[in-house]
């Protein structure tokens, strides 16, 4: 093999549009020859491949995130505009499932939270076959009836993924303590939930603050509890559990009635995505990112400096 080999073949495939056959019968070598020299080429960085992506990343940001986080990914997108604009969280979803949708499910249980975000996740996931996926809910269900409630979104993911899933037959919060423990150790009517918690490989989710966030909307709006837990500093909450700014979960009068996966449950998850965006919810994910929860995050541009901003003042 000259020198030069590895570039022409790579150009006679890639520029010229040959095919492997069509190379090897021009160069008189075997195909199996072209398609080595083609991946060595790829190796040695005589080729690179690019694919233009449908939103445009910010790495610079992201990569600021990751140092000052310690997240092991940062994704911050740049949201369209004009007769393109959409909200963040659909935005935001379609985002977090067309990279989700990159690696082929296998042999994973997959953990999925509740909201609106969370939903446009699901949405926006092409259907797939997957070997061996489970879902599970990782929190109690809303009253409402919606793309953002945790029994519509198992569902969904159930059927894009082709996979099989685990519901919590329960509210969010209920009426006390004995009741939230029986119904997650129900084996019966959930499956096993606390031993598929601990199986989850991967888990979805978003983050609510005080002002929009579904959780506190549709659970606790114009309760004593509100009242109680805004008295304690929370400033968001992860799957119902509340942190404060500084980004310490707290033990607020709901917590021991509140369906949900763990806290320490939840940080044994090896990939836990919180799917976040809107300028107005960087405070609740600046204490989302603190408390250390959080090891990948997909948010959009604004968000991203605000939360540096907020970090760094």
């Amino acid at each position: 093999m000259n020198d030069y080999m590895l570039e022409q073949v790579a150009l006679l495939y890639y520029q010229n549009d040959m095919s492997q056959q069509e190379v090897a019968e021009y160069l008189n070598i075997s195909k199996m020859n072209v398609s080595r020299m083609l991946q060595k080429a790829k190796d040695t960085k005589i080729v690179h491949t690019t694919v233009k992506l449908p939103f445009k990343e910010q790495e610079a940001l992201a990569r600021k995130l990751e140092r000052l986080f310690d997240l092991e990914q940062a994704t911050v997108v740049r949201p369209p505009t004009g007769k393109q604009a959409m909200p963040i969280r659909d935005f935001l979803g379609g985002v977090t499932a067309f990279y989700l949708m990159l690696e082929v499910p296998k042999d994973t249980v997959y953990g999925m939270g509740v909201g609106e975000t969370v939903g446009k996740v699901v949405e926006n996931i092409m259907p797939i076959k997957t070997q061996n996926v489970h879902v599970v809910q990782l929190m109690g269900g809303l009253a409402t009836v919606s793309r953002g409630n945790p029994f519509s979104i198992i569902q969904e993911t159930c059927s894009k993924l082709s996979s099989n899933g685990t519901y919590l037959t329960s509210y969010a919060i209920v009426d006390d303590a004995q009741s939230c423990e029986r119904i997650l150790s129900n084996d019966i009517h959930t499956n096993g939930v606390y031993d598929l918690w601990a199986a989850c490989d991967e888990a979805y989710f978003g983050i609510g603050c005080r002002e929009t966030g579904t959780f506190f909307a549709e659970s606790l709006r114009n309760t004593a509890d509100l009242e109680s837990i805004n008295e304690q500093g929370t400033i968001g909450d992860i799957l119902g559990h509340c942190f404060n700014a500084d980004g310490t979960f707290l033990k607020t009068v709901i917590e021991d009635r509140l369906v949900s996966i763990p806290v320490e449950m939840l940080r044994n998850v090896k990939k836990r995505v919180a799917i976040s965006g809107g300028v107005e919810k960087a405070p609740a994910i600046l204490g989302a990112l603190r408390s250390g929860m959080i090891t990948h995050l997909v948010t959009d541009e604004d968000t991203a400096e605000q939360i540096i901003h907020l970090q760094q003042h």
